[in-house]
C-alpha cells in the first residue's frame, strides 16, 4: 500500500520537473506577455511570425568574452511604433551589423555611423521587412532569408541598411516635414553606393552559385529607388500634394526607372536557379498569366462600396482613358490632323519612331489595365463584396507594380529627353501618369509618392498649354488624388 501510495507521487515529480525544464527561460517580449513558450527562433520567433507581430528579446547576462558590439544600450530615436521597446536591442541585427563593420572603412565620423547602422538595421526588422509584402511566405523571404544572405554578402548588408535607413527618414519626412530625427542621409547614401557596386561586381560573374544572393540585390535595389521618390534630397524637384512649383517645365526625375528596368534583367538565366533557391516564393506567384487574361475588360464594376473609391473611379474609368489616349496618339501621326504634332526635325530619331513609342506604351497600358480591372472582378467574385485587403492581396499576386519592365526603351528615352519642348513628350508624360495611377492603387510605403509624381506630371504638361493634353491629365489626378 505504501508503494503504491508514492509511486503516483514520483511520477507527478518528474512530469512537474519536465514541465520546468522545457519552460523558455529566454523567451521574446511578446511571448512572455502572452505568457505561452517561445521556441527562442531570432531573429523573430515562430509565434511572433505566425501572428505577423514585431519581436524583441530581452539581453543575454553580459559576460567576460562578449564584446561592447554584442551588449549595446541605446534609446530609439525615431518615431516608432508603439510595439519598439526603447530601452531593449534588437540582438540579432546587432549581431549581423558586427560581423562587417570593423572590416569596412568609414567615411563618416565612427560613433555616427555605428549608430546610424543599428537604427536602420533595427528599423528594417522591426517595420521595413514586416511591410514589404502581404504574402506571408514572401514575407518570410523578407524578415528571414534576406536578411541571413546579408550576413554573408556585405554588399547586401549594405544595400540591406540602405532600405532600412532610406524607410526611416522617408517616414519622419512623412510624419513631420522639416523636422528629422532619423539616420544621416548621407550614411544611408553611402550604404547604397557601396551596395551598388558590390552588386554589379556580383553580376559581372552571374552564375547558380551566387543568383540567390544577385536576385535578393535587385529586390533591394529596386525598393531603394522607388522609395528614394518620397526624400526631397534625392528627388530635387518633389512638391507637396497642396504646393506645385510654378515656373517653366523642369525635368522629371526617372532615375528610379532605369534602375528597376536595369537590375530585373540580369536573373533572367537564373530562373532553373533561383526556383530551387529560398527566393522561390518571390518569382513564382499563385496565378499565371493565362488566370488573368482571359477574363474580360469591362468599363465599370459594382460591389466596390466597401474599398477605397479609388477602386470604382479606376474600374469606371479605364476604358474611356485609353480611348482618348489613342484618340491623341493618332493626332500625332496623322498629317492632316489639326490636333497633336511634333515639332519638326524632332529627335532622337524620327516622328515616326516617336508615333510609334507612344502607341506601343498605350497598348501595353492597356493591357496592365485590364489586368487590374480583372483583380477587381475576381475580388468581387471571391469576397461578394471586397474590402481593400482583399483587393491589395490579388493586386500583388497579379504583380500590376512591374510594368516598369513591360514598357519599351523607346518610351523611356522619348519620356527622358534632355530638352523637352515637344507635345509628343508632353503625351509621352500623359501615358507615364496613367501608369502611375497603377502605383497609387497599391498600398506599399516605398510606392507612397506616386500620388505627387502624376500631381508634378500634370504641373509640367499645363506648361505646355495645350488643351488636350491637360484634359487627359484629369482622370489620372483624379483618381490619385481621391
Amino acid at each position: 500500500m505504501g508503494e503504491e501510495t508514492v509511486a503516483p507521487n514520483i511520477q507527478q515529480a518528474r512530469k512537474r520537473h519536465r514541465a520546468r525544464h522545457q519552460k523558455s527561460r529566454l523567451g521574446c517580449f511578446p511571448c512572455k506577455s502572452r505568457r505561452v513558450k517561445c521556441d527562442e527562433a531570432r531573429p523573430v520567433c515562430g509565434s511572433c511570425s505566425s501572428r505577423g507581430e514585431p519581436c524583441s528579446f530581452p539581453e543575454p547576462p553580459a559576460t567576460s568574452d562578449r564584446t561592447p558590439w554584442e551588449r549595446p544600450r541605446f534609446r530609439h530615436r525615431g518615431a516608432g511604433s508603439s510595439h519598439i521597446h526603447d530601452s531593449q536591442p534588437f540582438l540579432k541585427p546587432l549581431e549581423i551589423c558586427a560581423s562587417w563593420s570593423a572590416s569596412i572603412p568609414t567615411p563618416v565620423n565612427d560613433h555616427s555611423l555605428n549608430m546610424d547602422n543599428l537604427l536602420s538595421m533595427q528599423f528594417f526588422h522591426l517595420h521595413t521587412a514586416q511591410m514589404m509584402s502581404l504574402n506571408p511566405q514572401r514575407s518570410m523571404v523578407w524578415r528571414r532569408v534576406i536578411p541571413d544572405l546579408a550576413a554573408s554578402h556585405p554588399y547586401l548588408m549594405h544595400l540591406l541598411l540602405a532600405l532600412g535607413g532610406i524607410h526611416m527618414i522617408a517616414e519622419h519626412t512623412r510624419q513631420r516635414r522639416g523636422e528629422r530625427d532619423a539616420v544621416d542621409l548621407l550614411v544611408v547614401m553611402d550604404h547604397h553606393q557601396r551596395g551598388l557596386q558590390g552588386f554589379r561586381e556580383e553580376v559581372a560573374r552571374i552564375s547558380n552559385a551566387n543568383a540567390e544572393a544577385v536576385y535578393a540585390g535587385s529586390l533591394l535595389l529596386v525598393a531603394f529607388a522607388y522609395a528614394s521618390l518620397q526624400v526631397p534630397e534625392l528627388n530635387p524637384f518633389a512638391t507637396t500634394l497642396y504646393q506645385q512649383p510654378p515656373g517653366p517645365i523642369c525635368k522629371l526625375h526617372l532615375s528610379w526607372l532605369h534602375l528597376v528596368r536595369g537590375v530585373s534583367t540580369v536573373i533572367r538565366d537564373q530562373w532553373p536557379a533561383l526556383k530551387a533557391s529560398r527566393m522561390r516564393p518571390m518569382v513564382l506567384h499563385f496565378h499565371g498569366e493565362e488566370y488573368w487574361d482571359d477574363l474580360p475588360f469591362v468599363s465599370s464594376l459594382s460591389n466596390l462600396s466597401h474599398c477605397s473609391p479609388r477602386f470604382l473611379l479606376f474600374a469606371q474609368g479605364t476604358c474611356q482613358a485609353i480611348a482618348d489616349l489613342r484618340a491623341s496618339c493618332d493626332a500625332i501621326q496623322s498629317p492632316d490632323s489639326n490636333g497633336l504634332r511634333l515639332t519638326p526635325g524632332f529627335s532622337p530619331a524620327s516622328s515616326d519612331w516617336a508615333g510609334d513609342a507612344p502607341s506601343g506604351a498605350i497598348d501595353i497600358l492597356e493591357t496592365v489595365y485590364s489586368r487590374v480591372v480583372a483583380v477587381l472582378e475576381c475580388s468581387i467574385r471571391e469576397w461578394g463584396s471586397p474590402d481593400d485587403s482583399h483587393i491589395q492581396a490579388n493586386l500583388e499576386e497579379a504583380a500590376v507594380h512591374s510594368w516598369p519592365n513591360l514598357v519599351s526603351d523607346d518610351f523611356i528615352a522619348l519620356v527622358d529627353m534632355d530638352e523637352p519642348e515637344d507635345l509628343g513628350w508632353g503625351l509621352s508624360l500623359v501615358i507615364l501618369a496613367h501608369y502611375y495611377v497603377v502605383n497609387t492603387l497599391m498600398d506599399c510605403w516605398f510606392l507612397a509618392s506616386f500620388k505627387e509624381e502624376i500631381l508634378k506630371i500634370q504641373t509640367a504638361v499645363s506648361n505646355l498649354h495645350n488643351a488636350q493634353l491637360s484634359q487627359l491629365m484629369m482622370w489620372p489626378v483624379k483618381v490619385a488624388t481621391t
